[in-house]
């Protein structure tokens, strides 16, 4: 292998290498992005399940009202 092969092979994997960086960087960004996103919808689904307890209290409170007996008449 001469000095001028050595080069370009030389070349070529550091434009591998540039390449193999510049779509590792995307990828970070990708993950990242995905992160925040996972994490709003938790909270999103935490407040959402939240507001279903309230109203399955709600509901079992109006169920047990109207399973009371009617009051005596006077």
């Amino acid at each position: 292998m001469n000095n001028q092969e050595a080069t370009e092979i030389i070349t070529e994997l550091e434009t591998k290498i540039a390449f193999l960086e510049a779509a590792n960087d995307d990828l970070e960004r990708a993950l990242l992005s995905q992160h925040e996103r996972i994490d709003r919808l938790d909270v999103i689904v935490n407040e959402l399940r939240n507001r279903i307890k309230e109203q399955a209290s709600v509901i079992e409170g109006l169920e047990s009202v109207s399973s009371e007996p009617p009051p005596p008449h006077y």
